[in-house]
């Protein structure tokens, strides 16, 4: 018997990607068996013109919210980047997408305010009139995207010189973009905070 809260949990992710951005979203479970102590149950969740996928062994009676937000916080990275769009979007406003949580999506610099998981909204098209400046930090992950008029850029903790603790959306940095990309975005070889000459 497939134990319902992973599937439930993978279920909740699904209706906010579909609802969100409206992608066809795949569940899949199997259970383990039980002749077997080595053996796990797993719950996976795919997007498959996407080309994402994300699956773990969930701990026994692990609840909705932990499974949905052990796949998205492995999933939005992929989501934004391959998309480029905001997801899921904060109700406030803005470009930095609503994170994970123990129990729904929140916003990272005000974890009061909460949406629950399966009941996010729509994804937005970026704010094209930002230039310059860090368009989304997902902190939980040390990543990022800057905000560029020539195609927005992708970066983490590596290509970053300074405090992690610095980045914030809106924050206004300098930049060096290499030849590679991530996902949609170009990606950068070097950022820093904007130094004032």
């Amino acid at each position: 018997m497939i134990e319902l809260n992973p599937v439930t949990g993978a279920q909740l992710l699904a209706d906010d990607i579909t609802a969100g951005l409206g992608y066809e979203v795949q569940v899949n479970s199997t259970q383990s068996d039980t002749t077997d102590p080595q053996s796990r149950s797993s719950i996976s969740i795919r997007i498959p013109s996407l080309g994402v996928e994300m699956g773990f062994h969930p701990q026994q009676g692990a609840s909705p919210e932990s499974v949905a937000c052990q796949l998205a916080s492995h999933l939005q990275d992929d989501i934004l980047s391959k998309t480029g769009m905001v997801w899921p979007t904060d109700p406030g406003g803005g470009d930095q997408p609503l994170v994970p949580g123990d129990t729904g999506w929140y916003r990272e610099s005000d974890p009061t305010v909460s949406v629950p998981y399966g009941r996010a909204g729509a994804g937005h098209r970026p704010d094209d009139s930002l230039d310059g400046v860090v368009r989304w930090w997902l902190g939980y992950w040390f990543v990022g995207v800057i905000a560029d008029k020539a195609g927005d850029v992708w970066f983490s903790e590596h290509e970053f010189e300074g405090d992690l603790t610095s980045i914030q959306p809106g924050t206004r940095v300098d930049f060096q973009v290499g030849s590679n990309s991530h996902g949609l975005f170009r990606k950068a070889t070097r950022v820093s905070i904007h130094s004032i000459n």
